[in-house]
């Protein structure tokens, strides 16, 4: 992605537009929704209590200068955009001008509407951040930006997943051509083991092609195995047997700060494994349903694998013992129920050690000897 920089001459117009001193002030708060795109900013203005003004069109060089214009005509200055590919750059520009800048997660503003364009996305971001400073903390769910170190960590964690992932889309595209031939192929057919008793029965073309895959595929291979011993020994301290280096090295770069959580709830929706909710009247009438999944994709995975290694290697771990019927079972239903009961647990079991509320051992987990 293109880096953007203040150009001298940008960086001095901001600088005379922030000596202008603080007189003047028009109002008490600004606020700012901005639709951000790689090459152009759609933003709405909504100036104290009055209406959602007329959205304006920015590059990010006018955009940052129209942030501190509006710095001298307001007490308090806020804005907000949606997390996606463009990253965090503009949350820290606007935070370095002084602008109380927020990210938040990615969802379907037009709320049932099916007109939906940059210019209307602006306006609901400004209402919905108005709506959200007034008190209604459900307007919008603000995103947790890190710092450059922690999103660097987290970019070299994920990266390994992203190779994975790859070299699963490349093995599986030879084990198509191969089918397509007749052959059933299953398993890593690109080891260098297997590829040479492939070559014996395939067809001299198929293995030529194949042959291209497998040169990425090694690659691939080696690549993953490194970023993994790497992943697995900048783990510090000890760990449950069965939780595996490389997925709490994962968990914690996803998390990273395990004491901004308050209470188990809120655990447990960043994970996105609280049930979702369609209750009204009594409580007798409370009605659960599936997980929400609103929290972070990543997470919820990485707590799935580690729940069902728990099977295995912590049998005596309570929600397992709850369970057990369930996830040694035959019922497929019940078992995916059962494995993110399990789940949801572990991860709060997780955020009570790391933040020294409770240890290992009173949880009733097992050391890894390694």
């Amino acid at each position: 992605m293109k880096e953007y920089q203040l150009t001298p001459i940008t960086e001095t117009a901001v600088q005379a537009t922030q000596a202008k001193g603080q007189k003047g002030k028009i109002a008490k708060q600004i606020v700012l929704g901005i639709d951000a795109h790689l090459h152009s900013y759609q933003v709405c203005r909504k100036i104290d209590a009055g209406g959602l003004q007329p959205v304006q069109s920015f590059g990010l060089t006018e955009l940052l200068l129209f942030a501190c214009k509006q710095l001298q005509l307001a007490e308090k200055v806020y804005a907000v955009y949606e997390a996606g590919p463009l990253g965090y750059v503009l949350y820290r520009k606007l935070i370095e001008l002084g602008v109380e800048a927020r990210v938040c997660a990615p969802e379907s503003l037009e709320a049932g509407s099916k007109r939906k364009n940059n210019k209307i996305d602006a306006r609901k971001l400004a209402g919905r951040l108005y709506t959200y400073l007034g008190g209604d903390q459900y307007a919008l769910r603000i995103v947790r930006v890190p710092n450059p170190e922690q999103e660097q960590l987290r970019a070299r964690s994920r990266q390994h997943d992203q190779l994975v992932r790859s070299r699963k889309a490349l093995g599986a595209q030879g084990r198509s051509l191969m089918l397509s031939q007749g052959y059933a192929i299953t398993g890593s057919w690109w080891r260098p083991g297997t590829f040479d008793k492939l070559r014996v029965l395939l067809p001299e073309w198929i293995s030529q092609e194949l042959a291209v895959w497998q040169s990425s595929l090694l690659l691939l291979d080696q690549q993953i195995a490194l970023l993994k011993t790497e992943l697995a020994q900048s783990l510090q301290g000890p760990r449950p047997k069965g939780f595996g280096a490389l997925s709490l090295t994962q968990l914690d770069r996803e998390v990273f700060d395990w004491h901004r959580f308050a209470n188990t709830r809120s655990v447990g929706c960043f994970g996105g494994l609280c049930p979702s909710e369609d209750s009204t009247g009594d409580r007798s009438k409370q009605r659960l349903g599936s997980i929400t999944k609103v929290g972070s994709p990543r997470i919820r995975v990485l707590l799935v694998e580690m729940a069902w290694r728990l099977v295995r290697f912590q049998p005596q771990y309570k929600p397992i013992q709850k369970w057990y019927t369930a996830l040694t079972g035959t019922n497929k239903a019940l078992k995916k129920k059962a494995i993110i009961a399990v789940a949801r647990r572990l991860l709060i079991d997780i955020w009570r050690i790391r933040t020294g509320r409770t240890t290992i051992q009173e949880v009733g987990l097992i050391l890894s000897n390694e």
